[in-house]
């Protein structure tokens, strides 16, 4: 329909025999079909390449030979339209070659009117229902898109909110504990130098980078006294401050694109020996962003002022990481950052 009035459907007749052309046209006429004509297949496919046609209606024999090539040159060119074919002495392996072909009918000359006009009806619905089937499909496939995309864009957005609300824990564990000030950012830093010296790739470094700044968030749940406590922790209040890589990896994992940083933060205070925590894992076990974290962690601790003792100089900072290489930390990972410290060529 266009505009309310009915757009009659394009049938091109290709057919050399004008008495038979003239029959057909009245036919189809009649009932309000527009028919193109051609007298060669090399008309008929000027005229398919110009117009929309809805259906094709020509004889097996035309010019004096098969007419094979005009099917076949219909189908290749993707068209997308249905063939119906006369024929006066249809062959049983002629009727087996056009149906491999992908004709749509074959109807026998001298042709009924009847018979003629149902075919053609035939042919013209179910161009239409495969034509409406399209048109379904491509809206399903765009409102799916569509959708997709509502959705990605909600988990973006909700993500983008759990990551604002982690770094506001951040700052708040940071105004809470005066001596953990700048400590996340500046073992995010050194982290993140040691991955680009290890030629980690961008995406590995900036969630190694993510790490470091959310690593200690779970001591937001441990108690200031304990946290700031000038002299040495009870047995009970130690067992408090390890769980906060715990506390830490069940907050960060609550971002679902932050599966494997949440790994690198439970097992930041793991030792090389498998004498640390939270799994007393050893060695490769650790996944190696965790190892690189524990010796960035060690050493700010260390060269940072604590409420228990004042920062120590960083030369003894890092002859005590070197002398704990193979037992708290990674040998080789050490080796890396005391060259990143200049401690070593």
């Amino acid at each position: 329909m266009r505009n309310g009035t009915r757009v009659a459907e394009k049938i091109l007749l290709v057919h050399d025999e004008q008495p038979l052309v003239e029959s057909l046209k009245n036919v189809l006429f009649s009932v309000g079909y527009e028919v193109l004509q051609a007298t060669d297949n090399d008309q008929a496919a000027q005229i398919l390449d110009r117009e929309t046609v809805d259906l094709l209606i020509t004889d097996t024999q035309l010019n004096g030979a098969v007419n094979d090539g005009l099917m076949n040159y219909v189908n290749d060119a993707g068209y997308g339209i249905d063939i119906i074919v006369l024929s006066s002495t249809p062959e049983l392996e002629q009727v087996r070659r056009l149906i491999d072909s992908g004709v749509y009918d074959l109807i026998s000359k001298p042709f009924h009117s009847y018979e003629l006009l149902l075919s053609v009806s035939r042919a013209l619905e179910k161009r239409k229902l495969l034509a409406r089937s399209r048109e379904l499909q491509l809206d399903m496939e765009k409102k799916i898109k569509e959708k997709t995309l509502s959705l990605r864009l909600r988990n973006q957005e909700k993500q983008q909110l759990l990551i604002s609300t982690i770094r506001s824990l951040v700052s708040a564990l940071e105004a809470k504990d005066k001596y953990t000030e700048g400590h996340s950012r500046r073992v995010a830093e050194n982290a993140s130098m040691m991955a680009q010296m290890l030629s980690f790739s961008s995406f590995d470094i900036e969630e190694l980078h993510l790490a470091g700044l959310f690593h200690d968030i779970g001591k937001i749940g441990i108690t200031e006294s304990v946290l700031n406590k000038k002299g040495q922790l009870t047995s009970e209040e130690y067992d408090l401050i390890k769980t906060h890589p715990l506390i830490s990896q069940k907050i960060v994992e609550q971002v679902p694109q932050f599966k494997r940083i949440s790994k690198i933060i439970r097992h930041h205070h793991e030792f090389f020996d498998g004498n640390g925590y939270p799994d007393a894992l050893q060695g490769q076990q650790i996944p190696v962003g965790a190892r690189i974290m524990t010796i960035c962690d060690a050493y700010d601790a260390m060269t940072s002022d604590r409420s228990y003792r004042p920062a120590l100089s960083e030369s003894r900072a890092l002859s005590i990481i070197e002398r704990n290489a193979g037992t708290q930390f990674d040998p080789e990972l050490v080796k890396i950052f005391l060259r990143m410290r200049g401690a070593r060529n």
